[in-house]
C-alpha cells in the first residue's frame, strides 16, 4: 500500500468523524441522521474519491 492510499483512507475517516462532530458542536446534541450522513460522506469519498495521479 502506497502512502497516498494511506492518506486517502485517513482523510475519508476524518470526514466521517468531522460531520457528526461539527453537528454536535452546533446543536449541542447527537442526532442519528448526522452520524449516518458523516458515515455516508466518508465512505463515498473512500470508495469514489480522487485517484492518484489526478486525471
Amino acid at each position: 500500500m502506497n502512502r497516498w492510499a494511506v492518506f486517502h483512507r485517513l482523510l475519508s475517516t476524518e470526514i466521517a468523524i468531522a460531520v457528526p462532530t461539527i453537528a454536535y458542536v452546533v446543536n449541542d446534541r447527537f442526532d442519528m441522521e448526522f452520524i449516518v450522513l458523516g458515515a455516508v460522506i466518508g465512505l463515498t469519498y473512500w470508495y469514489w474519491g480522487p485517484s492518484w495521479p489526478p486525471l
